[in-house]
């Protein structure tokens, strides 16, 4: 159901911030939390870290409420802002992001349909076998299909070569195929 505050857009939530009206801040924060959260736990996969970069991500928005007038798109940037502030965190903490060059296997759109939607497992079961992945594996599998990024974009965030992010990705599909085979197989 819902609610008033539901039918306030992102642009008057703003407006009332710039008012000094705690009511913006409030609803803004409660708007996008669970979602930016959620997107900065698949990358760094620690909750007390995803809880500090959250608060960081708010903090940067609120104390800058002015420059949010000027955004297309608050949910877009918000998420975006809270994905740099993740990759930047693993970057500090020394999980760096090897460029490496291989042959390149071209992507199957069969292997993503089976991924993405796949009738024999649960989603848990392919967030789980994404979440045994390495970090840098992990981290393009959950950028490309969960925050439908283009590969071209991640290896530019992630400074690599798109052929890396394309490898890692392949690389990364093929271990969590693996992983739902060997659970069925196991069931």
């Amino acid at each position: 159901m819902k609610t008033i505050t539901d039918k306030i857009s992102d642009n008057e939530l703003i407006d009332l911030c710039l008012c000094g009206k705690d009511i913006g801040y409030t609803v803004l924060y409660n708007r996008y939390a669970k979602s930016v959260s959620n997107s900065i736990y698949r990358l760094v996969g620690n909750i007390p870290e995803t809880k500090d970069i959250l608060q960081e991500v708010f903090v940067i928005v609120f104390s800058d409420i002015k420059k949010m007038k000027e955004i297309n798109s608050f949910k877009a940037w918000i998420n975006r802002l809270a994905i740099n502030k993740a990759i930047s965190h693993l970057r500090k903490n020394k999980i760096f992001f090897c460029d490496f060059e291989e042959t390149v296997i071209a992507d199957t759109s069969e292997e993503d349909i089976s991924l993405k939607h796949s009738l024999e497992c649960k989603i848990a079961d392919v967030k789980n076998a994404i979440a045994k992945l390495p970090i840098e594996a992990r981290t393009i599998t959950n950028l490309f299909l969960f925050e439908d990024m283009p590969q071209e974009e991640i290896a530019k965030i992630l400074g690599l070569s798109h052929n890396a992010v394309r490898g890692q990705y392949h690389r990364a599909k093929k271990k969590i195929m693996q992983t739902l085979k060997d659970k069925i197989y196991h069931e």
